[in-house]
C-alpha cells in the first residue's frame, strides 16, 4: 500500500537524529519528532499547542521559533534546555507560492557531540605545529626536508620516507607512481635535496606532456647553433646539461612520444648526450627522476612505450597512495593548509567539525592539490571566521549528505534566502532519501522495500528526478 504524504513526511522526520519542531505561521505546534523530546527533555506532547506554553511553563528560555515569524529570516540560538543538554536551534521559515509565511521548522542539534569534535578538532590542528619536532626525533633533518609541505600521518607515508633516507643518495633511478596531485613533484625534490648532489648541482625539472615531441627534444638535449631555422644563433644547452652532478625530475614520463624514446634510453644508458645539430657527445652526470600516472607497464604490452626504457627507469619504483587512502593525511593537511592560508591572508579562520566529516567522506580525485586549492579558496571567501558545512563546494557537500544517512535526507536551506516553497523542499527531501536509498541497498528491490514502495515506483521516481544508480 502506497504511503501518503503525510505519512511519508513523519517518516521523514522520525528518521532524522536532530531535534524537529514545526509550528503553522502563528506559532502552534503541528509536529515534532522524538529526536526533540529525548534532547530537549520535553516529554508531553507539544502538537496543537502555542509556542509561548513552553515558555509560560520554562521549558525554554526563548523561542527561535517565535524569532523567526517575527523577522521571516533564518534564525539561529544556542539555548540550554531543562534536560541540561546545550543545543543549537536553527528556525527556517517556509514560504508558499506567493510569498506567506507557511511554517517555521525548526531545528534542534545537540552540541554534546560537536563540542567533543571541535576538541578533537583543535588537537588536530596542533600536529601541523608538532610536524618538525616529530622530523627531529625520526632524525629527518629539517633543512633536508621541506615540512610545510611534505606534510603526512599516514604510516604509507612513512614507510617512503624510509624508502627515500635508503636510496636518496644513491645516483639510482627513481620513478614516482601515483594519481595526480598526490605530490610527485615534492617527493622528487625531497629526494634530490635529501643527496649529496643538491650541494653540486641543480634540480631541473621538465613536464614531458607539456611540450610537441620536436620542442621536448631540443629542450632536453639542446642544440648548436643554425641546426634548425628559427634556433638561436649561439645554440641552447639542455636540460641534460643543465642537471649535471644534479638531479633531472622527467615528470609525465608517460607522454614521451616513442620517436624520442630511444634518444632519452641512450642518454641514460652512455651518460652522454648529443645535442641536436650536434656530432661530439657530451658527457652528463645526470641523475634521473621520474614520475608518471600512467601503468607503463600495460603501455609496453601494448607498444606505446619501450620495454628497454622502462626497465632502464624502473630500477626504484615508489607508489604513493591516493589521498582518499590516507585519512589521517587528510587531518593534518587540512590544520596545515588552513594555517597556512590564514597567515597568507592574514584571517583568523576555523573549520566547523562537520566539514572535517565532509572531508573525510568526499574521494578527493585531485588529491592533495584539491585539498590545498579547496581550502585556500574557503578562507578568502569565509568571512564568518567559521568554514561551515554550507560552504562547501557542492560535490562534497552532496557526498557528506549521501554518506549521513541520518542528516543527508533534509535538503540544504541557504540561510540568505528568505523564501523556501514547501513543495520544492519536500521534493528535494523525497530525491535525497531515494539516492540514500540506493546508496545504503545493494538492489533496486531492496531500496524500493526501504521506501515503501514498488520497483516500479523507484524507477519512475528515478526517471523524474534524473537520478542514476547510485552505486558504493
Amino acid at each position: 500500500m502506497k504511503l501518503n504524504l503525510e505519512t511519508q513526511l513523519r517518516a521523514v522526520i522520525e528518521s532524522i537524529s536532530d531535534g524537529i519542531y514545526m509550528t503553522d505561521s502563528e506559532g502552534t505546534c503541528i509536529a515534532c519528532n522524538s529526536a526533540f523530546k529525548k534532547i530537549t527533555g520535553i516529554s508531553e506532547d507539544v502538537v496543537g499547542k502555542h509556542v509561548t506554553y513552553l515558555l509560560q511553563n520554562n521549558m525554554i528560555s526563548e523561542s527561535v521559533t517565535l524569532a523567526t515569524i517575527a523577522s521571516r529570516k533564518h534564525v539561529s540560538r544556542v539555548i540550554k534546555y531543562p534536560s541540561g543538554c546545550e543545543a543549537l536551534v536553527t528556525g527556517n521559515p517556509v514560504f508558499d507560492e506567493k510569498g506567506e509565511l507557511l511554517a517555521v521548522v525548526c531545528v534542534i542539534r545537540d552540541l554534546t557531540e560537536l563540542n567533543t569534535l571541535k576538541e578533537e578538532l583543535s588537537k588536530v590542528q596542533n600536529l601541523a605545529e608538532q610536524y618538525l619536532e616529530t622530523l627531529k626525533k625520526l632524525g629527518v633533518p629539517s633543512s633536508n626536508f621541506c615540512a610545510d609541505k611534505f606534510i603526512f600521518r599516514d604510516p604509507k607515508m612513512q614507510r617512503i620516507l624510509d624508502i627515500i633516507h635508503r636510496v636518496a643518495d644513491s645516483d639510482a633511478t627513481v620513478i614516482l607512481y601515483g594519481e595526480s596531485g598526490v605530490g610527485k613533484d615534492i617527493i622528487a625534490r625531497i629526494i634530490h635535496k635529501h643527496s649529496n648532489r643538491s650541494t653540486k648541482g641543480k634540480f631541473v625539472k621538465i613536464d614531458c606532456g607539456a611540450l610537441p615531441p620536436t620542442l621536448l627534444e631540443s629542450e632536453l638535449f639542446g642544440y648548436e647553433r643554425g641546426a634548425f631555422t628559427g634556433a638561436r644563433p649561439e645554440g641552447k644547452i639542455g636540460l641534460f646539461e643543465l642537471a649535471n652532478n644534479g638531479s633531472l625530475f622527467l615528470d609525465e614520463v608517460g607522454e614521451i612520444p616513442l620517436s624520442l624514446q630511444s634518444k632519452i634510453l641512450n642518454a641514460i644508458q652512455d651518460k652522454a648526450i648529443l645535442r641536436i645539430g650536434g656530432t661530439k657527445p657530451i658527457h652528463v652526470n645526470t641523475r634521473i627522476i621520474c614520475a608518471t600516472n600512467k601503468n607503463l607497464e600495460q603501455m609496453v604490452s601494448e607498444g606505446s612505450f619501450r620495454a628497454d626504457l622502462f626497465y632502464r627507469l624502473n630500477v626504484i619504483p615508489i607508489t604513493i597512495p591516493p589521498l582518499r587512502e590516507r585519512k589521517e593525511d587528510i587531518l593534518v593537511l587540512t590544520a596545515a593548509f588552513l594555517k597556512r592560508f590564514s597567515d597568507k591572508y592574514n584571517r583568523c579562520v576555523t573549520i566547523a567539525p562537520e566539514v572535517v566529516d565532509a572531508f573525510l567522506e568526499y574521494h578527493w580525485p585531485g588529491n592533495v592539490r584539491e585539498l590545498e586549492n579547496t581550502i585556500e579558496c574557503l578562507v578568502l571567501l569565509n568571512s564568518t571566521g567559521v568554514i561551515k558545512i554550507e560552504d562547501l563546494p557542492e560535490k562534497i557537500k552532496n557526498r557528506f549528505w549521501l554518506t549521513q544517512g541520518k542528516t543527508s535526507i533534509l535538503p540544504y536551506i541557504n540561510p540568505s534566502e528568505c523564501k523556501v516553497e514547501l513543495k520544492q523542499a519536500l521534493a528535494e527531501t523525497e530525491k535525497n532519501l531515494i539516492k540514500l536509498a540506493l546508496l545504503k541497498n545493494k538492489t533496486l528491490s531492496s531500496s524500493a522495500r526501504a521506501l515503501g514502495i514498488d520497483v516500479s515506483t523507484l524507477l519512475r521516481k528515478c526517471r523524474k528526478y534524473g537520478i542514476n544508480r547510485v552505486r558504493k
